[in-house]
């Protein structure tokens, strides 16, 4: 059908086994409906211009939904929320489908006719079970996760507009557009699975004016200037490729993997829930401390007076990349790839060949042997951009890896 152009349907691949260490106990199902709906719910939150908070957000519901629907029915193991085992059998790739379905309805209802052509080609795939039982549950837990988080705080936005009278080390909007700071709520609103959005907060980042800021703000100087003279042309790419919303990257990894290792309905169900939660809550625990400190970023650093104020109109240096509009420390990038990197090693293991692709036009796909490489080249774009510090890298990188560590541990677990 026409409307199904605008979300791609992923073809199934049936290839290899999972990684043993979060490996289910059965495998029934192909996991390509998880994997098709995954994709489609970053699709449909980036037409409705969604920004890396608020489709991480978006995306995790979706995958809470999926998960949920599809445990009601294969037992997969322990909810997140939501379970009603139905009687007389049901179809799980039906419930999948129709709970990813509803989510996003929910949150997009001006696009309520291309995802229900999506749906229909689902339903039409869906030989496991009765279909309309399958669609009841779908539906139950879709319903059950958009109440659960109706009111977690996303809504409203609120912007922050800078200090009024900024000082040395202080966040003030930066150029082009001097915009106010986006989603200044973001880390106060309710966790999925951390206890709160500053349960893992990092140490404050060096002061201005210390040999390690200092280091640090002469290394991004250099290296991140639009004129740099020391920046590779791969590393120029690196950072033009991975300027894309983070949650963009991580979830095109997850599907690639899931399709190269075979993953089946109930892998696919977890692994996706898993993933998308720790990138979700990392979003929250990033602007945490983002706003927390209020740190400057390197163009302001870099063109300021020794009071801190900028009065040479930015003249003086400017990044390879806009600034995003949010203070700099931590990196979000590179906490959002970390924790969702790190959920996905532990299914699949650290040595994946991928080839990952970019929203930034004209460049090339960058083909990665592990996820390890992929997180070091996603965090390295930040400071080959100009846009961060090293020490922002750093924060968010161990930020990253609790929060996956701690999903792990607390989320929902393949029955044994």
């Amino acid at each position: 059908m026409k409307r199904t152009s605008l979300f791609t349907i992923i073809p199934a691949l049936i290839l290899s086994g999972i990684h043993p260490v979060y490996a289910l106990k059965k495998k029934t199902l192909s996991g390509d409906v998880v994997i098709q709906w995954n994709q489609v719910s970053l699709k449909a939150a980036k037409i409705a211009k969604q920004n890396t908070n608020e489709a991480s957000r978006t995306v995790a519901i979706e995958a809470i939904a999926v998960y949920d629907a599809v445990n009601s029915i294969k037992g997969i193991g322990k909810p997140y929320h939501y379970f009603v085992k139905p009687g007389g059998g049901a179809s799980a790739v039906a419930a999948a489908a129709q709970a990813a379905h509803d989510v996003l309805v929910n949150y997009f209802p001006a696009q309520k006719a291309q995802l229900d052509s999506v749906l229909t080609v689902s339903l039409q795939g869906a030989t496991d079970g009765p279909v309309d039982k399958g669609q009841k549950v779908g539906a139950a837990a879709a319903a059950d996760i958009i109440a659960l988080r109706a009111n977690d705080g996303a809504a409203p936005n609120v912007t922050y507009p800078g200090p009024a009278k900024p000082g040395i080390g202080e966040y003030r909007p930066t150029p082009s557009g001097f915009l106010p700071g986006i989603n200044q709520q973001w880390g106060k609103i309710k966790p999925f699975l951390l206890t709160s959005g500053d349960q893992f907060r990092p140490a404050a980042p060096p002061a201005p004016g210390t040999d390690d800021f200092k280091k640090a703000l002469a290394e991004v100087a250099d290296i991140g200037s639009a004129k740099s003279t020391t920046r590779t042309v791969d590393q120029t790419h690196i950072a033009q490729f991975y300027k894309q919303d983070a949650e963009l990257t991580v979830n095109e990894a997850a599907r690639i993997l899931a399709k190269q290792h075979g993953s089946s309905l109930e892998e696919s169900a977890l692994v996706f829930l898993l993933t998308d939660l720790a990138e979700a809550d990392a979003r929250i625990a990033l602007f945490d401390a983002k706003y927390n400190y209020l740190f400057w970023r390197p163009v302001t650093a870099l063109n300021a007076d020794a009071d801190g104020l900028v009065t040479n109109n930015y003249a003086t240096w400017l990044p390879l990349l806009t600034t995003p509009p949010h203070p700099s420390y931590p990196c979000g990038h590179c906490g959002t790839v970390a924790a969702g990197f790190e959920v996905l090693k532990k299914f699949y293991g650290d040595k994946n060949t991928i080839e990952l692709h970019t929203t930034t036009a004209g460049e090339p796909s960058r083909v990665i042997g592990s996820l390890t490489e992929g997180e070091q080249e996603n965090d390295l774009s930040r400071l080959y951009g100009g846009i961060h510090y090293r020490f922002d890298i750093d924060a968010a990188q161990q930020l990253g890896l609790k929060i996956a560590a701690y999903v792990l541990a607390n989320g929902p677990k393949a029955n044994k």
